[in-house]
């Protein structure tokens, strides 16, 4: 009997297609793969989500997909102006933690190998550990990207200037070349440190340690990002925590 892998991807094409790839390659290895999917909140404001969702799912007959029933009450995950609001994403996770833990409860009864969710799900790992199965993290991008995020919290601690008060003062982070602050993403330059955009960022950073994952999956190759991946590997502390394996 084939071992069942439960894979919970991000609402976006970019981070939805990559934890396909993986899909794949976790057949390719004899695993059952079911994918957990929270359907789009805003999917006139999202067609090629939709489409590209309906796509993979019409192409891919060896992978099983179910819709988590929809919640109450769903929080708005895009601005007025169509930009994406991290803090009605974050809750919108949380909000499906409950229906995820209904499915896996009832539809697994012999148990999965593990359960992968997506970098902006990390509230998911809840149910993992409430159901005693291994837990990862997928980051859907390079290695180099992970390990700021990683690192961001220890930038600017509490008490300290924002990170648009750093002007191009050089970053110094392990594994990292050297980086003008200025070039941080704009919602870190741009958001207050007190307004609800920023402190989800930070928050999300620091959940990434926080949590009880069993390890973090990167989509990355070890020849392309050497450095930053043996930096990665060989990490004994982060922000007070062991990192859990890379």
């Amino acid at each position: 009997m084939k071992k069942t892998m439960v894979l919970y991807p991000g609402l976006s094409v970019s981070h939805f297609l990559p934890m396909m790839k993986l899909a794949d390659e976790l057949v390719e290895h004899g695993y059952a793969v079911t994918d957990a999917l929270i359907d789009d909140p805003a999917p006139q404001k999202q067609i090629a989500f939709t489409a590209t969702v309906d796509r993979v799912i019409s192409s891919k007959p060896s992978i099983c997909f179910h819709r988590l029933p929809r919640v109450d009450h769903l929080p708005a995950v895009t601005t007025n102006d169509g930009e994406f609001y991290l803090p009605g994403y974050l809750d919108l996770v949380r909000r499906h933690n409950e229906p995820l833990h209904g499915f896996l409860s009832s539809h697994f009864r012999g148990g999965i190998q593990a359960l992968v969710v997506d970098m902006m799900s990390v509230e998911a790992l809840d149910i993992a550990e409430r159901l005693k199965v291994p837990g990862y993290l997928f980051h859907p991008s390079n290695a180099s990207l992970f390990a700021f995020f990683l690192q961001i919290p220890s930038i600017c601690a509490e008490g300290k200037r924002s990170f648009s008060e750093l002007g191009d003062t050089p970053l110094e982070l392990p594994g990292l070349p050297p980086m003008p602050a200025s070039h941080l993403i704009n919602n870190l330059l741009e958001e207050s440190p007190e307004s609800e955009v920023y402190k989800a960022i930070m928050d999300l950073a620091r959940r990434y340690t926080n949590k009880y994952s069993n390890g973090f999956l990167v989509n990355t190759v070890d020849s392309l990002e050497a450095r930053v991946v043996n930096t990665l590997r060989h990490a004994r502390r982060q922000g007070g925590r062991a990192l859990p394996p890379f």
